[in-house]
């Protein structure tokens, strides 16, 4: 298969430390059959700020992407560790600009191309038209765990979305089951914003995926079969926790590390309900400490500084830079999805 890549030369020029390191590929992945996630006072809670303002209410689009039969798609959904900015009621992924809008790479959460952006552009198998519904802040359902303000999308909106718009393969969007990926990156707000809270909280987590696959299987009702899942990275290494009482940093640990073997367990459930179906797991959270577990074998300067600086993983103090991201969207292209279409 052919690689496309798109011009990240504006990039290229300040990646000096990190294109001196290569990752450990096979570390941070499982195909199909996912593997198992590793588990290892008072705070306030996380607020993550969206750069866009998107109406929840949409319409179907009606430009139509040129070259739209030679593309495979990617219909991606999350939140500010993957958000380019995408409006569906603007322009549609097309072979100038393979995110539709805003222009590429979009508006990621530190600037610079994010994970999306390096699979889209770089380390892909074809050329992708991705339709990236990722939102700022967004949680899995705004009735579980409240997001910073009420105009964000939750999981629950951009699948929605999704299911009004170009989920009926208009002639602007010719997907088809075999040609078009789904992938969701989810949790970092819903665990930022509730793991301090009373109650039990691997309960709570069996209700928040219980709502995450309730809609996972609405995709795959629409005909959705190619599935690609991150889990939750290690949120409690990054700067805005490390200013909180280690007995938080240990506390949300312990709820990501509950989070993601659950999460396994329901991708392998999913996976043997749904006939026809092809998972992919990207272990988000071995890689991420990995990396910051040896952060100068990457090019950074540590694990805990964070700027706009080419040696910096941290971008600011809660999302990876784009020098970081360049690292997961070569993972996941490279390997996790290494001998797909796409």
């Amino acid at each position: 298969m052919s690689r496309v890549s798109i011009s990240l030369t504006f990039l290229v020029g300040v990646l000096p430390y990190v294109l001196a390191q290569s990752p450990l590929y096979g570390q941070w992945y499982s195909q199909c059959i996912p593997g198992s996630a590793t588990t290892s006072s008072t705070t306030v809670p996380i607020t993550v700020p969206s750069p866009t303002s998107t109406s929840k209410t949409s319409t179907a689009p009606t430009s139509t992407p040129t070259s739209a039969s030679k593309a495979n798609y990617w219909f991606n959904f999350g939140d500010s560790y993957s958000q380019t900015g995408f409006n569906i009621t603007g322009p549609l992924p097309n072979s100038a600009n393979p995110i539709g809008n805003p222009d590429f790479p979009g508006w990621s959460a530190t600037g610079g191309a994010n994970w999306v952006g390096y699979v889209t552009g770089t380390y892909n198998n074809s050329l992708l038209y991705t339709y990236n519904y990722a939102y700022g802040g967004a949680t899995i359902d705004a009735n579980l765990v409240t997001p910073y303000e009420p105009t964000v999308l939750s999981l629950t909106d951009q699948v929605n979305q999704f299911l009004t718009t170009v989920a009926s393969k208009p002639a602007t969007t010719p997907w088809t089951s075999s040609n078009a990926l789904f992938s969701v990156w989810i949790g970092v707000n819903d665990i930022g914003n509730s793991y301090y809270n009373s109650g039990d909280r691997s309960a709570f987590s069996d209700t928040l995926l219980s709502a995450y696959f309730a809609l996972v299987q609405k995709l795959y009702n629409a005909g959705g079969r190619n599935f690609l899942f991150a889990n939750v990275p290690p949120i409690d290494r990054s700067p805005l926790m490390l200013a909180q009482s280690a007995d938080a940093q240990a506390l949300e640990k312990s709820v990501i590390g509950t989070f993601n073997t659950k999460l396994a367990a329901k991708i392998s459930a999913f996976a043997a309900a749904n006939t026809g179906t092809k998972t992919f797991l990207w272990d988000s959270n071995a890689q991420f400490t990995t990396i910051l577990n040896a952060p100068t074998s990457y090019g950074f300067q540590d694990a805990t500084s964070f700027g706009s600086a080419a040696n910096m993983f941290w971008g600011n103090n809660y999302h990876p830079s784009t020098y970081a991201n360049k690292f997961f969207g070569q993972t996941v292209g490279q390997t996790v999805l290494a001998k797909t279409i796409w």
